[in-house]
């Protein structure tokens, strides 16, 4: 990583809240990270796609504490469908996201 590229960091999200607020809240939620993206902050994000704990990975491009903040507005964190949450600076060694 060179000195001005903002550090990876991915984020993992366990769903433990209600179904219906998940129906209710997710095109809030999408449209939230649509706007991430668009700002360059967002690199990648979707739903585990197995038959482990319902949840998503998203990857970022920024610093541990404002991805920390930037997820705590997320629609889905703030009504409580998100109930696990884990924020960890990622080394990109071989390929690359982006």
């Amino acid at each position: 990583m060179s000195p001005e590229q903002p550090p990876v960091v991915a984020v993992t999200y366990v769903y433990g809240g209600p179904a219906d607020v998940l129906a209710a809240r997710r095109p809030e939620h999408r449209e939230y990270l649509r706007g991430l993206v668009e700002r360059g902050l967002l690199l990648a994000s979707g739903p585990y796609d197995d038959d482990g704990p319902a949840g998503a990975l998203l990857v970022f491009a920024a610093e541990p504490a404002e991805v920390e903040r930037l997820t705590d507005e997320d629609p889905l964190v703030r009504h409580g469908v998100v109930t696990e949450r884990t924020v960890r600076p990622w080394n990109v060694v071989l390929g690359r996201v982006g």
